[in-house]
């Protein structure tokens, strides 16, 4: 095998991305548009990762495969956040050759049970065999049999109240590899809708990111400013969300249009 085919494989493993953490923060956007365009633009924009959003975003199937695909080839690393704790929408987003998936609410060290099996084979899970675009069109089927199971990963987000509360049993959930904090929903379950900051909220992010460190997980989080993620990789987050393509659109074309505008 090649330099250049070991690089491509890793690429729709997690272990680059993994070392990436290792190393130190590893930034990353959100595409939500459906569009492979600018799903392929963003790996220009020098991030280390891209999730596809399937929860969030109006999209179909194919178009979360052409957004993977878009990023083949190029260094950041895909990963399918789901649209719900199932075991088809896990199943299908991995069989695109992603590098892992993100499940999105998860409550319970049982939910985070659910997700790690549905994100590995048997006999460690229960995820079943379809892998055609992973496994390279069939070229590569062994080998991504043998090492699926310890290369791809199983993101659970950390979105409410409960979640913050059983964070340290979701962190020691085996085959769980990180937890995330979706700054928006969980700002909106502790009673503060638009505003991930405060007493409560950030008792409740170093709660996450301290059962992260006991468990031996890196934390992840959602940056809704440029200043906030660097606060947040200070803290000793290591997977920094830092928006999204469409937000990114909006904000530039609006300054741009405003400095236009003045007198």
């Amino acid at each position: 095998m090649t330099s250049a085919d070991e690089d491509r494989r890793l690429r729709r493993s997690g272990s680059g991305l993994r070392r990436t953490m290792a190393d130190g923060p590893a930034y990353g956007l959100f595409l939500v548009s459906g569009s492979a365009m600018l799903a392929e633009a963003a790996a220009y924009t020098r991030i280390d990762w891209a999730v596809v959003d399937m929860e969030g975003a109006a999209m179909t199937k194919a178009d979360a495969l052409h957004q993977v695909q878009a990023l083949s080839g190029t260094p950041v690393t895909p990963i399918v956040r789901v649209p719900r704790l199932d075991r088809h929408d896990i199943e299908f987003a991995l069989d695109l050759g992603v590098a892992g998936v993100m499940v999105p609410k998860v409550d319970r060290a049982e939910d985070a049970e659910r997700a790690a099996r549905f994100t590995r084979y048997p006999p460690q899970g229960a995820r079943g065999v379809n892998p055609i675009r992973a496994s390279a069109y069939y070229s590569d089927s062994e080998r991504y049999f043998e090492t699926a199971n310890h290369e791809v990963l199983c993101i659970v987000q950390i979105e409410s109240r409960e979640a913050v509360r059983n964070a340290g049993a979701i962190a020691r959930t085996e085959g769980v590899d990180l937890l995330f904090i979706g700054t928006g929903d969980l700002a909106m379950d502790l009673g503060q809708p638009g505003r991930p900051g405060g007493p409560a909220f950030d008792e409740a992010r170093q709660a996450v990111l301290a059962a992260c460190a006991a468990a031996g997980k890196p934390a992840g989080i959602f940056a809704p400013s440029t200043g906030l993620a660097r606060q947040y990789a200070k803290e000793g987050f290591r997977l920094v969300a830092v928006g999204n393509e469409v937000k990114f659109f909006v904000q530039s074309a609006a300054l741009a249009v405003t400095m236009l505008r003045k007198r």
